[in-house]
């Protein structure tokens, strides 16, 4: 079969994922919508509980955005763990669509479909678990999707003293494009893994979060010894003062933000590549 794409296969394709989807995922979703009923339920029902132990929804917002994560993570081993096994990979080998065709659908229903259906359930658990009068103040979806807002909350949260040049900026930044920063980390992050669930056979989530959690103490390993061993970086430390400070801190945001894009770009391009080159070449 040719590798080019034909909108009744890939319909096709599509509609098998998409009947598999529930199935193979459904129960990683109702432990992952269960956790914010349990920290609504812990809250409640604790015996000291009053004003000051309310649930505020930038809290609950973090909360949500690191479970979507979490699905995220868990959906190409559950949705597809048997793609790249010999035996038990034949049907999908055999499945009627070419490799481009198989690759799109992966990418939807991990990419897209996994966070969508996740995020759109917790929402709703949160906006009802809202409507009582419960530890859960405010409700989480009317700030989800504000990234500003989201933004201003954590400075204030930690303490972090910007100038108001800084918040412009943000204030000044497209929803759009925010949008699409958004959509390029989760597919960083989905590609990752889709990734590591092509190339290991068994324990595929575990041994990608091993991988990453290995290169991210080499890196930080290799920073603080390059910032203990030079000079000028220790004495610019040692001169700063509260201005400085402010305009070190907004500049090392700026540079972190540059660099996360462009890296999630380049990581998603080569993940993906990896993807479709294992589905294209595996072997049953």
């Amino acid at each position: 079969m040719n590798n080019t794409l034909n909108i009744n296969r890939f319909g096709k394709i599509l509609k098998h994922d998409g009947l598999n989807f529930f199935p193979n995922l459904i129960l990683t979703l109702a432990i992952l919508w269960a956790i914010p009923v349990i920290v609504y339920l812990a809250v409640a029902l604790m015996p000291t509980n009053d004003t000051k132990d309310a649930v505020d929804a930038f809290s609950r917002v973090d909360l949500i955005s690191a479970l979507a994560n979490i699905a995220i993570i868990i959906a190409p081993a559950r949705l597809y763990r048997y793609c790249n096994d010999s035996r038990k990979g034949i049907g999908y080998a055999m499945l009627p669509a070419s490799t481009l065709e198989k690759f799109l659908s992966m990418l939807i229903y991990c990419v897209i479909v996994t966070p969508i259906v996740y995020v759109a359930g917790a929402l709703a658990i949160d906006s009802i678990l809202a409507l009582f009068q419960g530890p859960y103040e405010g409700f989480a979806v009317s700030i989800y999707f504000d990234t500003f807002a989201k933004i201003n909350a954590v400075f204030q949260r930690d303490g972090i003293m910007l100038d108001e040049s800084f918040m412009l900026y943000y204030a000044s930044i497209s929803p759009i494009f925010m949008l699409i920063l958004s959509a390029i980390g989760t597919l960083a992050i989905s590609s990752i893994f889709m990734f590591g669930n092509m190339i290991f056979k068994k324990r595929k989530t575990g041994k990608m979060l091993g991988i990453l959690i290995i290169l991210f103490i080499i890196f930080m390993i290799v920073v603080i010894n390059y910032v203990a061993h030079n000079e000028a970086i220790n004495l610019y430390f040692q001169q700063m003062n509260d201005d400085n400070k402010a305009e070190f801190i907004k500049n090392i945001i700026f540079r972190i933000m540059d660099i996360t894009f462009y890296a999630e770009i380049i990581i998603s391009a080569l993940m993906l590549f990896g993807v479709y080159r294992k589905i294209k070449t595996q072997k049953y």
